[in-house]
Protein backbone atom coordinates (compact mmCIF):
# COMPACT_ATOMS: atom_id res chain seq x y z
CA UNK A 1 0.00 0.00 0.00
CA UNK A 2 1.27 3.55 -0.35
CA UNK A 3 0.75 7.29 1.46
CA UNK A 4 -2.34 8.01 -1.45
CA UNK A 5 -5.52 7.96 0.53
CA UNK A 6 -3.78 8.53 3.97
CA UNK A 7 -6.89 10.26 6.60
CA UNK A 8 -4.79 12.84 7.56
CA UNK A 9 -7.16 13.27 11.08
CA UNK A 10 -6.87 9.24 11.86
CA UNK A 11 -2.94 9.85 11.35
CA UNK A 12 -2.99 12.92 13.78
CA UNK A 13 -5.20 11.03 16.56
CA UNK A 14 -3.49 8.14 16.64
CA UNK A 15 -0.26 9.94 17.14
CA UNK A 16 -2.21 12.19 20.01
CA UNK A 17 -3.40 8.50 21.56
CA UNK A 18 0.29 7.60 21.63
CA UNK A 19 1.17 10.47 23.62
CA UNK A 20 -1.24 10.03 26.01
CA UNK A 21 -0.97 6.65 26.84
CA UNK A 22 3.13 7.39 27.34
CA UNK A 23 4.10 4.75 24.87
CA UNK A 24 5.62 7.63 22.60
CA UNK A 25 8.22 9.56 24.97
CA UNK A 26 9.55 13.19 24.91
CA UNK A 27 13.25 13.00 24.68
CA UNK A 28 15.49 16.43 24.96
CA UNK A 29 12.08 18.36 23.84
CA UNK A 30 11.42 16.00 20.54
CA UNK A 31 9.66 12.83 20.13
CA UNK A 32 10.79 9.65 20.32
CA UNK A 33 10.59 8.59 16.51
CA UNK A 34 9.59 5.10 15.10
CA UNK A 35 11.13 4.80 11.51
CA UNK A 36 8.91 2.42 9.61
CA UNK A 37 10.56 0.36 6.62
CA UNK A 38 9.75 1.57 3.46
CA UNK A 39 9.87 -1.30 1.90
CA UNK A 40 7.10 -3.37 4.01
CA UNK A 41 4.47 -1.52 1.13
CA UNK A 42 2.35 -3.97 2.20
CA UNK A 43 1.63 -2.89 5.73
CA UNK A 44 2.93 0.43 5.44
CA UNK A 45 -0.45 2.67 4.70
CA UNK A 46 -1.82 1.01 7.68
CA UNK A 47 1.17 0.99 9.92
CA UNK A 48 1.81 4.94 9.41
CA UNK A 49 -2.02 5.70 10.24
CA UNK A 50 -2.18 3.27 13.31
CA UNK A 51 1.34 4.12 14.95
CA UNK A 52 1.93 8.08 14.02
CA UNK A 53 5.67 7.25 12.41
CA UNK A 54 7.03 10.28 12.19
CA UNK A 55 10.00 8.73 9.99
CA UNK A 56 9.85 6.49 7.07
CA UNK A 57 12.43 4.72 5.11
CA UNK A 58 12.91 3.76 1.79
CA UNK A 59 15.23 1.51 -0.06
CA UNK A 60 15.60 2.81 -3.71
CA UNK A 61 17.00 1.39 -6.76
CA UNK A 62 18.07 3.54 -9.92
CA UNK A 63 16.94 1.36 -13.22
CA UNK A 64 15.99 2.84 -16.17
CA UNK A 65 16.00 6.60 -15.13
CA UNK A 66 13.80 5.95 -12.25
CA UNK A 67 13.62 4.75 -8.75
CA UNK A 68 12.06 1.48 -8.08
CA UNK A 69 11.54 0.55 -3.65
CA UNK A 70 12.29 -2.25 -2.27
CA UNK A 71 14.09 -4.57 -0.34
CA UNK A 72 16.02 -6.23 -2.89
CA UNK A 73 16.14 -5.99 -6.72
CA UNK A 74 13.76 -9.32 -6.68
CA UNK A 75 10.76 -7.58 -5.05
CA UNK A 76 11.19 -4.56 -7.53
CA UNK A 77 7.76 -4.02 -9.02
CA UNK A 78 7.03 -1.41 -12.45
CA UNK A 79 4.56 0.40 -10.45
CA UNK A 80 6.36 0.51 -7.20
CA UNK A 81 8.55 3.81 -7.59
CA UNK A 82 9.53 6.44 -5.18
CA UNK A 83 7.13 9.37 -6.98
CA UNK A 84 4.23 6.86 -6.95
CA UNK A 85 4.45 5.82 -3.44
CA UNK A 86 6.06 8.68 -1.43
CA UNK A 87 6.66 11.49 -3.05
CA UNK A 88 3.51 12.44 -5.41
CA UNK A 89 1.18 11.52 -2.17
CA UNK A 90 3.21 13.84 0.49
CA UNK A 91 2.66 16.82 -2.48
CA UNK A 92 -0.56 15.57 -2.24
CA UNK A 93 -1.28 15.68 1.53
CA UNK A 94 0.94 19.26 1.87
CA UNK A 95 -1.05 20.29 -0.91
CA UNK A 96 -4.62 19.48 0.79
CA UNK A 97 -3.33 20.67 4.09
CA UNK A 98 -2.23 23.74 3.39
CA UNK A 99 -4.94 25.07 1.27
CA UNK A 100 -6.76 28.28 2.58
CA UNK A 101 -10.05 27.68 4.94
CA UNK A 102 -13.00 27.70 3.72
CA UNK A 103 -14.33 29.50 6.42
CA UNK A 104 -12.94 32.66 7.60
CA UNK A 105 -10.00 34.73 5.56
CA UNK A 106 -7.29 33.63 7.22
CA UNK A 107 -4.79 32.63 4.53
CA UNK A 108 -2.69 29.54 5.18
CA UNK A 109 1.48 30.43 5.53
CA UNK A 110 1.97 27.29 3.42
CA UNK A 111 3.60 25.30 6.77
CA UNK A 112 1.30 22.80 8.14
CA UNK A 113 3.30 19.27 7.88
CA UNK A 114 1.93 16.53 7.69
CA UNK A 115 0.42 16.53 12.10
CA UNK A 116 -2.37 19.14 12.23
CA UNK A 117 -1.84 18.91 16.41
CA UNK A 118 1.86 19.81 15.80
CA UNK A 119 2.30 21.72 12.52
CA UNK A 120 5.68 22.46 12.62
CA UNK A 121 6.75 18.52 13.02
CA UNK A 122 8.53 17.62 10.23
CA UNK A 123 8.37 14.20 9.03
CA UNK A 124 11.76 12.33 8.03
CA UNK A 125 11.86 10.45 4.84
CA UNK A 126 15.13 8.19 4.58
CA UNK A 127 15.98 7.58 1.60
CA UNK A 128 18.46 4.24 1.57
CA UNK A 129 20.26 3.93 -1.65
CA UNK A 130 21.68 0.67 -3.21
CA UNK A 131 22.72 1.98 -6.40
CA UNK A 132 25.73 4.21 -7.40
CA UNK A 133 25.61 7.06 -5.35
CA UNK A 134 26.62 10.13 -7.66
CA UNK A 135 23.96 9.39 -10.26
CA UNK A 136 21.31 8.23 -7.65
CA UNK A 137 21.87 11.65 -5.52
CA UNK A 138 21.45 13.73 -8.85
CA UNK A 139 18.56 11.69 -10.17
CA UNK A 140 17.14 12.42 -6.27
CA UNK A 141 17.69 15.94 -6.37
CA UNK A 142 15.97 15.96 -9.80
CA UNK A 143 12.82 14.43 -8.33
CA UNK A 144 12.89 16.57 -5.17
CA UNK A 145 12.38 19.62 -7.57
CA UNK A 146 7.98 19.36 -6.33
CA UNK A 147 8.65 19.41 -2.94
CA UNK A 148 11.77 21.79 -3.47
CA UNK A 149 9.65 24.39 -5.04
CA UNK A 150 7.00 24.09 -2.84
CA UNK A 151 9.17 25.26 -0.28
CA UNK A 152 8.26 21.59 1.61
CA UNK A 153 11.81 20.94 2.52
CA UNK A 154 13.75 20.69 5.45
CA UNK A 155 17.10 23.10 4.31
CA UNK A 156 20.46 24.60 5.28
CA UNK A 157 20.49 28.36 4.24
CA UNK A 158 24.51 28.94 4.25
CA UNK A 159 23.93 30.04 7.57
CA UNK A 160 21.33 28.10 9.60
CA UNK A 161 18.74 24.70 8.81
CA UNK A 162 15.19 26.20 8.21
CA UNK A 163 13.15 22.97 8.77
CA UNK A 164 9.83 22.71 6.76
CA UNK A 165 7.30 19.59 6.65
CA UNK A 166 9.53 16.97 4.49
CA UNK A 167 12.79 16.39 5.45
CA UNK A 168 15.15 14.09 2.99
CA UNK A 169 17.92 12.11 4.68
CA UNK A 170 19.82 9.91 2.36
CA UNK A 171 22.21 6.44 3.64
CA UNK A 172 23.88 3.45 2.07
CA UNK A 173 25.69 4.58 -1.28
CA UNK A 174 24.88 7.90 -0.72
CA UNK A 175 28.21 10.14 -0.85
CA UNK A 176 28.79 12.19 1.47
CA UNK A 177 31.27 14.11 -0.20
CA UNK A 178 29.04 15.00 -2.72
CA UNK A 179 26.37 16.19 -0.49
CA UNK A 180 29.14 18.13 1.66
CA UNK A 181 30.47 20.07 -1.45
CA UNK A 182 27.18 20.39 -3.35
CA UNK A 183 25.67 24.85 -2.84
CA UNK A 184 26.45 26.06 0.40
CA UNK A 185 23.54 28.51 0.42
CA UNK A 186 20.59 26.00 -0.10
CA UNK A 187 21.46 22.58 0.52
CA UNK A 188 17.71 20.68 0.99
CA UNK A 189 19.29 16.50 1.27
CA UNK A 190 20.88 15.93 4.52
CA UNK A 191 23.22 12.57 5.15
CA UNK A 192 22.76 9.27 7.75
CA UNK A 193 26.72 9.65 8.98
CA UNK A 194 28.49 6.79 10.76
CA UNK A 195 27.42 7.28 14.66
CA UNK A 196 30.53 4.77 15.45
CA UNK A 197 32.71 6.45 13.76
CA UNK A 198 32.18 10.09 15.42
CA UNK A 199 35.86 10.58 16.73
CA UNK A 200 35.84 11.75 20.46
CA UNK A 201 38.34 14.99 20.16
CA UNK A 202 36.62 15.74 16.45
CA UNK A 203 36.34 14.80 13.44
CA UNK A 204 38.24 16.31 10.57
CA UNK A 205 37.25 20.11 9.72
CA UNK A 206 36.13 19.97 5.70
CA UNK A 207 37.34 22.81 3.41
CA UNK A 208 33.47 23.41 2.84
CA UNK A 209 32.80 24.25 6.96
CA UNK A 210 30.08 27.01 7.14
CA UNK A 211 31.01 30.31 8.05
CA UNK A 212 31.35 31.30 11.85
CA UNK A 213 28.39 33.70 11.34
CA UNK A 214 25.37 31.36 12.13
CA UNK A 215 22.97 32.21 14.90
CA UNK A 216 21.45 28.88 15.56
CA UNK A 217 24.72 26.96 15.50
CA UNK A 218 27.84 27.38 17.26
CA UNK A 219 31.05 27.24 15.44
CA UNK A 220 32.13 24.14 17.27
CA UNK A 221 29.94 22.12 16.43
CA UNK A 222 29.98 23.01 12.70
CA UNK A 223 33.33 22.48 12.32
CA UNK A 224 32.76 18.86 12.76
CA UNK A 225 33.04 17.16 9.83
CA UNK A 226 29.11 15.51 10.13
CA UNK A 227 27.38 18.94 11.47
CA UNK A 228 23.91 20.05 10.87
CA UNK A 229 24.73 21.42 7.60
CA UNK A 230 25.26 18.20 6.15
CA UNK A 231 23.64 15.82 8.39
CA UNK A 232 20.66 14.92 9.88
CA UNK A 233 21.04 11.60 11.26
CA UNK A 234 23.78 10.04 13.21
CA UNK A 235 23.43 5.87 12.95
CA UNK A 236 24.71 2.65 13.48
CA UNK A 237 24.12 -1.19 13.54
CA UNK A 238 23.19 -1.74 17.31
CA UNK A 239 25.57 -4.97 17.33
CA UNK A 240 28.23 -2.75 16.54
CA UNK A 241 28.60 -1.05 19.82
CA UNK A 242 28.81 -5.06 20.88
CA UNK A 243 28.67 -8.25 19.18
CA UNK A 244 28.21 -10.10 22.35
CA UNK A 245 24.50 -7.85 22.57
CA UNK A 246 22.89 -9.86 20.63
CA UNK A 247 24.00 -13.80 22.63
CA UNK A 248 23.15 -12.59 25.96
CA UNK A 249 19.68 -12.10 27.83
CA UNK A 250 20.38 -8.87 29.11
CA UNK A 251 22.11 -5.45 28.29
CA UNK A 252 25.85 -5.24 30.12
CA UNK A 253 26.13 -1.70 32.19
CA UNK A 254 29.35 -1.43 29.73
CA UNK A 255 27.38 -1.86 27.34
CA UNK A 256 25.34 0.75 28.05
CA UNK A 257 28.02 2.72 28.99
CA UNK A 258 29.40 2.56 25.29
CA UNK A 259 26.29 3.54 23.60
CA UNK A 260 25.20 6.44 25.98
CA UNK A 261 29.08 7.58 24.99
CA UNK A 262 27.52 7.29 21.17
CA UNK A 263 24.47 9.29 21.81
CA UNK A 264 26.61 11.78 23.14
CA UNK A 265 29.02 12.35 20.66
CA UNK A 266 25.68 12.71 18.05
CA UNK A 267 24.61 15.41 20.66
CA UNK A 268 27.47 17.48 20.57
CA UNK A 269 27.61 17.13 16.66
CA UNK A 270 23.91 18.64 16.28
CA UNK A 271 22.67 15.17 14.98
CA UNK A 272 20.31 13.03 15.76
CA UNK A 273 21.17 9.74 16.82
CA UNK A 274 19.85 6.11 15.60
CA UNK A 275 20.50 2.29 15.98
CA UNK A 276 19.05 0.02 13.53
CA UNK A 277 19.44 -3.92 13.59
CA UNK A 278 18.19 -4.40 17.71
CA UNK A 279 17.63 -8.26 17.94
CA UNK A 280 14.12 -9.90 17.23
CA UNK A 281 14.96 -12.28 19.45
CA UNK A 282 14.76 -13.24 22.50
CA UNK A 283 11.63 -10.52 23.21
CA UNK A 284 12.95 -9.56 26.71
CA UNK A 285 16.58 -8.38 25.44
CA UNK A 286 15.09 -6.50 22.38
CA UNK A 287 12.38 -4.62 24.44
CA UNK A 288 15.61 -3.72 27.19
CA UNK A 289 17.10 -2.43 24.43
CA UNK A 290 14.66 0.12 23.14
CA UNK A 291 13.95 0.94 26.72
CA UNK A 292 17.99 1.78 27.09
CA UNK A 293 18.49 3.71 24.24
CA UNK A 294 15.22 5.93 25.12
CA UNK A 295 16.96 5.87 28.57
CA UNK A 296 19.86 7.42 27.29
CA UNK A 297 18.61 9.67 24.88
CA UNK A 298 18.59 8.24 21.64
CA UNK A 299 16.10 10.26 19.17
CA UNK A 300 14.87 7.38 16.87
CA UNK A 301 13.93 3.30 17.67
CA UNK A 302 14.50 1.63 14.54
CA UNK A 303 11.06 -0.15 14.86
CA UNK A 304 10.34 -3.28 12.50
CA UNK A 305 7.77 -5.21 14.71
CA UNK A 306 5.35 -2.04 14.88
CA UNK A 307 2.64 -4.33 16.66
CA UNK A 308 4.60 -5.38 19.29
CA UNK A 309 6.42 -1.26 19.84
CA UNK A 310 2.16 -0.21 20.02
CA UNK A 311 1.24 -2.62 22.33
CA UNK A 312 4.34 -3.51 24.38
CA UNK A 313 5.40 -1.54 28.07
CA UNK A 314 8.71 -1.46 27.33
CA UNK A 315 8.94 2.00 27.31
CA UNK A 316 7.55 3.05 31.06
CA UNK A 317 10.18 3.62 33.46
CA UNK A 318 10.14 6.06 36.76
Amino acid sequence: MTLDSIDLERIDQSLWTFLEQGKMHKVEEDWAEFVLKGHQEQNFHDDLETSGCISVEADVWLFDDDFFVGHSVKSLTPRSTLKTMYLNPLHRILEAANRDPVIGSVASDGKQGVFATDSAQTLVLLVDFKTNGPETYLKLHEQLEGLRNAGWLTHWNGTNRVERPITIVVSGNAPFDVIANSNTTYRDVFYDAPLTALEADGDPVTNTSPAATSSDWDIGVLRYKYNPSNSWYASSNVKAVDRSISFWFAVTPDQIEELAQHIRKAETRGLRSRYWGTPRWPRSLRDQIWQVLLQQGASVLNVDDLRAARKGSWGRWT
